[in-house]
C-alpha cells in the first residue's frame, strides 16, 4: 500500500510530491522512477519493506516540509479541486489545524458508487465509530485525504499507532482528543475498483483497532 504526500506552500510558488511506498509489489516504485527524471517534484520514499500504513504514512509526514501538507490515496479517488478549496480554508482561518476531506457530507459527489456490500458496511464503520468516538458531528472517518498545517500533522502523527485502515478513523479522533481544530469539506469522490482492501477482513480489523483506540485514550495514551 502506498500513500502520496503533497507539500503544498504559498500559492505560486513550486509544490513537492511525495510517495511513500509501503513496499507494494505491483510497480508503483518503478513507475515513479520512471517519471523522476522529466518531473522532479517527485520524491520516493521507499525501503521495499512492508511495515503497515501508519508507518508509511508517517515516515511521508516527517519528510514533508512548509505549512501545509496533504495526505491522499496514491490512487486519486479525490478529484485534485479539492486541493485548492482546503488550501484557501486554511489560509482564511489561522487557527484551523486541518480540513478533512467527506465522501458523506452535504455537497459530496460519489461520481462511482461501490458494490452494495461495501457501502453498507462503510455506513456501519460510520456509526459505529462515531458511537465509539462520541463523535457525532463527524460525517467521513475512512477518507484519505486530509490536509494539515505543519505543527498539527507533527503532534497528531506523533500519538497514532493503529496500522491498518482504521488509521484514518484514529487521525480524526487524535485531532479532537488534543484539541486541533478541523472542520470537513465535502469532496467528489470515484471507487476505486482495483481496491486491494478485503472487506471482511477490514471489519474485523476495524473492530479490533476501534476498541483498541478507546482503551489507549482511557489509559491516556494519547495524553
Amino acid at each position: 500500500m502506498q500513500k502520496l504526500f503533497a507539500y503544498l506552500p504559498p500559492l505560486g510558488r513550486p509544490f513537492e510530491i511525495l510517495i511513500s511506498d509501503d513496499g507494494s509489489r505491483d510497480g508503483t516504485v518503478a513507475v515513479v522512477k520512471g517519471l523522476q527524471a522529466d518531473h522532479p517534484e517527485l520524491v520516493l520514499l521507499s525501503d521495499g519493506v512492508n511495515r503497515g500504513r501508519t508507518t508509511a504514512m508517517r515516515r511521508g509526514f516527517e519528510a514533508a516540509r512548509g505549512e501545509f501538507i496533504l495526505e491522499t490515496d496514491a490512487d486519486g479517488s479525490v478529484a485534485d479541486e479539492a486541493i485548492g478549496r482546503f488550501m484557501h480554508k486554511l489560509e482564511s482561518d489561522p487557527g484551523l489545524a486541518a480540513v478533512f476531506g467527506s465522501r458523506e457530507m452535504p455537497g459530496a459527489h460519489k461520481a462511482l458508487h461501490q458494490p452494495p456490500l461495501r457501502v453498507f458496511l462503510g455506513y456501519g464503520f460510520i456509526y459505529l465509530t462515531r458511537l465509539v468516538f462520541w463523535m457525532w458531528s463527524s460525517t467521513d472517518f475512512a477518507l484519505g485525504f486530509k490536509m494539515f498545517r505543519r505543527a498539527a500533522a507533527r503532534d497528531i502523527f506523533a500519538h497514532q499507532y493503529e496500522p491498518h485502515v482504521v488509521a484514518e478513523a484514529e487521525l480524526v479522533f487524535v485531532a479532537q482528543y488534543r484539541k486541533h481544530k478541523f472542520v470537513e469539506l465535502p469532496v467528489t469522490w470515484t471507487d476505486n475498483a482495483d481496491s486491494r482492501i478485503r472487506p471482511v477482513r477490514e471489519v474485523f480489523r476495524s473492530l479490533v483497532g476501534l476498541c483498541r483506540i478507546r482503551v489507549r485514550s482511557l489509559m491516556g495514551r494519547y495524553n
